[in-house]
C-alpha cells in the first residue's frame, strides 16, 4: 500500500508535466492616421504614398487596423492593396460614403464578423453628421464584434478619431466613448485604437489614462508592455523630419490581453513619407 501511494502522487506529478501546453493566441494590432488625400500634400500626396503603404502592410500583415482620415476612395485602395482583408465604418459626414472614416480593417481569414456599428461623438450619437460639444466637425466611433477563427475567442475592437480643436471637445468625447464601451462590450476583450489628438503627458491624457483604466480597464499598451519600448519618441510628424516629439495615437487593451511589444515605425523612403502620422503597433497575446 505505501509503494502504491507514492506512486500515485508520482503519476499525477508526470501527467502535470507531459500535459500540452494551452496555446498562445498572438495578434497584432495597428492604428494608423493614413491622411486624407489632399492634393496640397504635394511630394506626400496619396497617389505618391500608396506604394509605401502597400510595401508596409504586406511586410507587417497586422491581423486588425483602426485607420483615420481615410475617404471612400481611400479604403478602396486600402483593399487593394491589401488583399484578405475587409472593414467596417463609414463616412463621418452622411453615414455612407461622404467624409473621412475611422474604419476598423481586419484579416478574414483570422477572424468572423459577428456585428458591427458605428456612432458619432455628439449629444444625438444616432444621427450621421452630427457635431458634438464644442467640435468643428464630426467625430465618429467605428466598432467590431469579432471572432478569432482558431481559438473561437471574441473580441470588441473601438476605432476613433476626436477633434483636432478644443479640449472640451475631445474630454467630451473620451467620457462618452468610456461610456459607449460599456454598453456595448461589457465585459469582453476590448481593443480601443484611435488618433486621439490628445498628447501624451498632458493633463487631459491623465483624465483618459484614468477614465478608461476606472471604467473601462483598458491600459495603453506602451506602458504595459512586456519588452520596454525606446524607439521613435512621436506618431505626429506633418511631414516633417524635424518634428517634436508629440504623441497623440494610441492603442488601448484592456487585462483580457497581455501585451508583448509595443512600435512606432518611422517609415518614409527619401522625402516621401508613408503618413503624417507614424503607424503604432502592438503584438498581445489573448487571455
Amino acid at each position: 500500500m505505501r509503494i502504491i501511494s507514492r506512486i500515485i502522487p508520482l503519476m499525477f506529478l508526470l501527467f502535470a508535466f507531459c500535459a500540452p501546453e494551452k496555446p498562445n493566441y498572438e495578434l497584432k494590432v495597428m492604428t494608423f492616421n493614413v491622411r486624407f488625400d489632399n492634393p496640397a500634400d504635394g511630394i506626400n500626396a496619396w497617389p505618391n504614398r500608396i506604394p509605401l503603404v502597400e510595401k508596409y502592410m504586406k511586410e507587417e500583415m497586422p491581423d486588425i487596423v483602426g485607420i483615420q482620415e481615410s475617404l471612400h476612395h481611400q479604403n478602396e485602395d486600402l483593399l487593394r492593396i491589401m488583399p484578405g482583408y475587409a472593414y467596417v465604418g463609414t463616412g463621418r459626414d452622411d453615414g455612407e460614403k461622404g467624409g473621412e472614416f475611422s474604419p476598423i480593417f481586419y484579416r478574414t481569414d483570422v477572424f468572423e464578423l459577428l456585428d458591427h456599428s458605428q456612432f458619432w461623438l455628439s449629444e444625438t450619437p444616432d444621427v450621421p453628421g452630427s457635431i458634438g460639444w464644442a467640435a468643428v466637425l464630426p467625430r465618429v466611433v467605428a466598432w467590431a464584434q469579432l471572432k478569432h477563427k482558431e481559438s473561437g475567442k471574441e473580441l470588441f475592437v473601438f476605432n476613433t478619431h476626436f477633434s483636432h480643436v478644443s479640449d472640451e471637445a475631445r474630454r467630451k468625447s473620451m467620457e462618452f466613448l468610456s461610456d459607449q464601451i460599456i454598453k456595448i462590450a461589457g465585459d469582453s476583450r476590448v481593443i480601443l485604437t484611435g488618433d486621439f489628438n490628445i498628447t501624451q503627458g498632458s493633463e487631459l491624457y491623465f483624465e483618459m489614462q484614468e477614465r478608461f483604466l476606472e471604467y473601462n480597464n483598458l491600459q495603453n499598451a506602451e506602458l504595459i508592455t512586456k519588452e520596454p519600448y525606446t524607439g521613435v519618441k512621436n506618431t505626429f510628424n506633418g511631414f516633417r523630419k524635424d518634428m517634436e516629439n508629440r504623441v497623440i495615437d494610441f492603442i488601448f487593451a484592456n487585462d483580457s490581453f497581455s501585451v508583448k511589444t509595443y512600435d512606432i515605425d518611422k517609415i518614409l523612403e527619401g522625402d516621401i513619407f508613408i503618413s503624417d502620422h507614424w503607424p503604432v503597433k502592438v503584438q498581445v497575446v489573448m487571455e
